[in-house]
């Protein structure tokens, strides 16, 4: 195999991939290798761990086609370390060489019989708004949990909900939900669970296609369900995850039916001030109290390790006095997914879930359980 590709287009291509990889695969070493194949002027490069697939095709001078695996980590940081213009890429049958300008890397490759099957996923069957699609992953995935002893909290729960997709995630501690729009052919679509680690992997390519002003601003994002996985497909790249297999908790019952007590406040103005006492915050076992009353809200943090910290944040708050006290990085995470300017913290007393909404729409809704105090 030789072929050659610009330097930036192969960062992408390699970086993208590579994310997919990982160095504790077992039953063989090629499974922490990318997969790098040249038919044409077709580049396509594979990372995986069995559970998270990447596939990304891009556009190369081809040579010679052919297909080799290469140690993912070090080929990304070898492409990046390289000056900018072309890149000649050509294998042998054990080893890969590596050129640009005046420098030149002659890798070990892994024998490519070695490297696992992998099932090319069919074509999209369902399209959502990129953009849309992009908003919910970004407020949602993030209240999804990290603790691999709880394997279905660390999916993000999706299903159509009257005329919407619904993105929905917890950690028991929070809860993240959020209705996007999608086709009415969306409207078949299963009830599935996927794991967030993909969505994060979503999250990112959508975010740098916005900022490349690709796909992600204005174009759409194509959908492969399977009875045991699922593609998302933008432009040239291809994310293929397991779903998570069992059933959700029912969410529906931890959202209270009304809330007597609102606090109107500006995003920024709290989100500053609870980021300033927070700096008070040493564990996970200090939170952060929220007084709040007619006219304002004021906000404390005391540890008898360091010392304590207050500030007052003008608000408009309607109900009873009433304190109550958050995670303060839970409370900032819930804030900051907001997208209007206003934000409004609704609350029923200080043992049962608050919650966190944009002044007007209802579209995403963050559930936060308070922190007993003394």
């Amino acid at each position: 195999m030789k072929f050659r590709c610009e330097r930036d287009s192969l960062i992408h291509v390699v970086t993208a991939a590579g994310r997919a990889t990982s160095p504790r695969m077992p039953s063989s070493v090629a499974h922490g290798g990318l997969r790098v194949s040249c038919e044409g002027n077709r580049l396509q490069v594979i990372g995986t761990d069995l559970d998270l697939t990447v596939r990304v095709t891009a556009e190369a001078i081809g040579i010679t086609d052919g297909v080799a695996v290469v140690p993912s980590r070090l080929l990304a940081d070898i492409v990046r370390a390289l000056e900018p213009g072309a890149v000649t890429v050509e294998t042998t049958d054990d080893s890969v060489e590596i050129s640009a300008a005046r420098s030149r890397f002659n890798l070990r490759t892994y024998p490519p019989e070695e490297y696992p099957p992998l099932a090319e996923p069919g074509s999209p069957t369902l399209h959502l708004p990129a953009e849309s699609l992009f908003g919910g992953l970004r407020q949602v995935v993030r209240a999804a949990s990290t603790d691999d002893a709880r394997p279905l909290l660390t999916g993000v729960l999706i299903t159509w909900e009257e005329g919407r997709l619904r993105l929905v995630a917890t950690d028991s501690y929070r809860l993240a939900l959020c209705d996007v729009s999608a086709d009415e052919g969306s409207a078949g679509m299963p009830q599935i669970l996927v794991p967030a680690r993909a969505l994060l992997e979503l999250q990112r390519l959508l975010s740098s296609s916005a900022l490349d002003g690709g796909e992600a601003a204005s174009g759409r994002i194509g959908l492969t369900i399977d009875d045991h996985d699922i593609t998302f497909t933008l432009g040239g790249v291809e994310i293929t995850t397991r779903l998570l297999d069992g059933t959700y908790p029912d969410y529906r019952q931890l959202i209270p039916p009304s809330y007597p007590n609102a606090l109107h406040v500006g995003k920024d103005s709290i989100l500053d001030a609870l980021r300033r006492v927070r700096l008070l915050v040493k564990d996970n076992t200090t939170a952060v109290r929220l007084s709040m009353r007619p006219g304002g809200v004021d906000l404390t943090v005391v540890s008898h390790e360091v010392g304590d910290a207050s500030e007052t944040v003008d608000a408009d708050f309607t109900g009873e006095d009433l304190t109550v006290a958050f995670n303060p990085t839970y409370l900032i995470d819930g804030i900051d997914a907001i997208r209007d300017d206003e934000v409004i913290l609704q609350t029923v007393d200080s043992t049962k879930p608050a919650t966190v909404r944009a002044a007007e729409g209802s579209d995403f809704q963050y559930l936060l359980m308070p922190v007993r105090v003394s």
